[in-house]
């Protein structure tokens, strides 16, 4: 039994097919990114043009599709923007209308308290069926580090896409194509005297669909992203991001200042949360505790206050900051009590780049404080409140960060992925039968990731709202099932959250004549589960690995006697799997129900989704099973 607990990530997000377009509603006619690099004295800058034509033939289309936004982030400059639309009139000819009225507002971000991202509402004006709009801006940079990549996908249709990157010969870049096909993607290389071309194109993409469970979105949409490598200027050789050192270089450029010796303030705190340690564990724990419950997680960017983390001393004064700044204020007090603890940066699961593979800023948009204790790394991230210092939070499981050791030492190590163990769903159902109606008593205990997950949901519910909870869990088995008392505990230090539910079904099991038909299967997790999508390329993926061990124990009621137990089932494929176990003891009926998910890389490759779909469908036959009872 569970309720807002989910083994899956309950996203949809977009793939991308290529097939002859519907131009019958609205669809872009043409879309092409330049992107051109020079030396500007000895620093490179970057400037994009972008290029657009939409074209809308039918009324639905001019309602849907009339606006667009341009983003621009604090690190770019629009250097020019035109935009108008040409709309047929009655005499057959095409009225041309210039926009120029464009508002700037700071980008809305769910996530993110305040954020320097600039957005350009373009309002398209005088559309009818018929009628082209067309944008073209022009934007440029000079910080090198970080790329924006081109994707190919788009929220609608689109007859042609063109991406042109032009590198002057002075400048030496690698390349770095995701998902990018030659049966569907045209790539011509053209070198010049003092410059070379290269340019990808594809025709009739069909506009984004939405799946079920993806991956990080970048992980299979068709995208191009470049890195600078090096270039020439005034007789010298400059390196950029040829490898992960030149990045972790510009990072320590940045923030080597930072935190070069405690305050007053960071060393008396520190010396009073420790108080008692008598190992570094113990500091370890009770630091990364004190952080999670003190310091208010607010997101914040803005240029390079969104790279670079600010002085403990100011975190702590504060009692806010985003990842980075809780970061500083652990690394401070770690070190303020001769603990070793380093400031790593990483990619969250919503990017699937490496450090080994893309050393750019755009692999990570993260940070937290790294510590090694025997030999073993922890990953300590403040921003998860209920995150427990031996668990990696569910959100950088099988990422890669880096760790920065000291001003020229650096370390990649990979975060590991949960094993299922650790992350346990145990519960108990005790079902007593009066005719049809059931009254049951149930104690849960949740550990690992699972119970972070449940704690982070009741952070700041009221205990009205908890009772709600309650009830919402009774109610995805029955909605005929009726409260009477829900009791919730707070995480423990050994990382498990408990529950106790007493509740009653009326109509839990059937009568017929003089038998009675039992169901005791309440928890069915997976049973929606089935990928549905037989052309499906896309990886299936999951939150976390976990492991559902559940007891249904069944007084038999009084006057009958056990007719029929269902037959034992036992499901195993290679990184899931199942088992439920009828018997009788007395007269009670027990059955043990054992659901387990333990993929090393937290997503079904699409070679496996037959084998998934078949193990569904006979966990899903499996659940369908009642015990009978006859009448003595």
């Amino acid at each position: 039994m569970k309720y807002l607990i989910s083994l899956c990530f309950i996203l949809l997000i977009n793939s991308i097919t290529f097939a002859s377009i519907n131009k019958s509603s609205a669809f872009v006619s043409y879309y092409l990114q330049r992107t051109e690099i020079n030396i500007k004295d000895t620093t490179p800058k970057v400037t994009t043009t972008c290029e657009i034509i939409f074209k809308f033939n039918d009324e639905k289309s001019i309602s849907l599709y009339h606006d667009y936004s341009v983003y621009i982030s604090s690190f770019e400059k629009l250097d020019d923007i035109e935009v108008f639309t040409k709309n047929p009139q009655p005499n057959g000819k095409m009225k041309t209308i210039e926009i120029k009225d464009f508002k700037m507002n700071n980008a809305k971000s769910n996530s993110v308290f305040y954020d320097d991202e600039k957005e350009i509402n373009i309002t398209f004006l005088g559309l009818t069926v018929g009628s082209e709009a067309h944008v073209k801006y022009t934007t440029s940079t000079q910080e090198a580090h970080f790329t924006d990549p081109f994707s190919f996908s788009f929220y609608m249709p689109v007859q042609e896409r063109r991406y042109e990157l032009i590198v002057p010969e002075e400048v030496t870049i690698s390349l770095i194509e995701k998902n990018i096909l030659p049966t569907t993607f045209k790539f011509e290389k053209e070198v010049k005297r003092n410059e070379t071309i290269y340019t990808w194109t594809a025709k009739d993409i069909e506009e984004q669909k939405p799946i079920d469970n993806p991956p990080a979105r970048m992980a299979y949409t068709p995208h191009v992203l470049y890195k600078i490598d090096e270039y020439r200027a005034r007789g010298k050789v400059f390196t950029v991001s040829k490898t992960p050192r030149d990045l972790f270089n510009w990072y320590v450029k940045n923030i080597k200042h930072v935190n070069k010796k405690p305050s007053d303030r960071i060393q008396a705190l520190a010396d009073s949360i420790v108080k008692g340690c008598t190992n570094d564990r113990e500091k370890v724990i009770r630091i990364y505790d004190w952080v999670k419950q003190n310091i208010r997680y607010v997101a914040f960017e803005n240029g390079m206050e969104g790279i670079i983390p600010r002085e403990a001393d100011l975190v702590c004064a504060r009692r806010y900051g985003d990842c980075k700044d809780m970061s500083s204020l652990q690394f401070a007090l770690l070190r303020a009590v001769k603990v070793p603890a380093y400031l790593t940066w990483l990619g969250t699961r919503r990017i699937p780049y490496t450090y080994s593979e893309v050393p750019l800023k755009n692999t990570d948009n993260h940070m937290i404080a790294s510590v090694n204790l025997d030999g073993k790394w922890y990953f300590l991230d403040a921003t998860d409140p209920n995150g427990f210092y031996d668990l990696p939070s569910d959100h950088i499981q099988g990422k890669q960060v880096m760790i920065y050791k000291n001003d020229t030492e650096y370390e990649l190590v990979m975060v590991p992925v949960v094993k299922a163990e650790k992350n346990m769903f145990q519960e108990v159902n005790k079902i007593r039968l009066d005719k049809t109606k059931a009254t049951i008593t149930t104690e849960t205990k949740y550990t690992g990731l699972l119970a972070n997950n449940i704690s982070n949901q009741l952070l700041y519910v009221s205990e009205n709202d908890r009772q709600e909870f309650g009830k919402g869990i009774i109610k995805s088995i029955s909605n005929n099932a009726a409260l009477e008392k829900f009791v919730v505990e707070k995480a423990t230090p050994n990382r498990e959250v408990n529950y106790r539910v007493d509740f009653s079904i009326a109509d839990f099991a059937k009568e017929v004549d003089d038998e009675i038909y039992v169901n005791v299967l309440m928890d069915r997790t997976l049973s929606n589960s089935y990928i549905n999508e037989p052309n499906r390329t896309i990886p299936y993926s999951f939150q976390y690995n976990s492991m559902h061990e559940i007891t249904y124990q069944l007084s038999v009621p009084e006057n009958y006697k056990v007719a029929y137990l269902p037959e034992n089932v036992d499901l195993k494929q290679d990184g899931f799997g199942a088992s439920i176990n009828y018997s009788q003891s007395g007269q009670d009926i027990i059955c043990k129900q054992r659901i387990y998910l333990d993929l090393t890389e937290l997503e079904l490759k699409p070679a496996q989704f037959e084998s998934w779909n078949k193990f569904i469908k006979q966990l899903n036959k499996a659940y369908k099973e009642s015990i009978t009872f006859k009448k003595l």
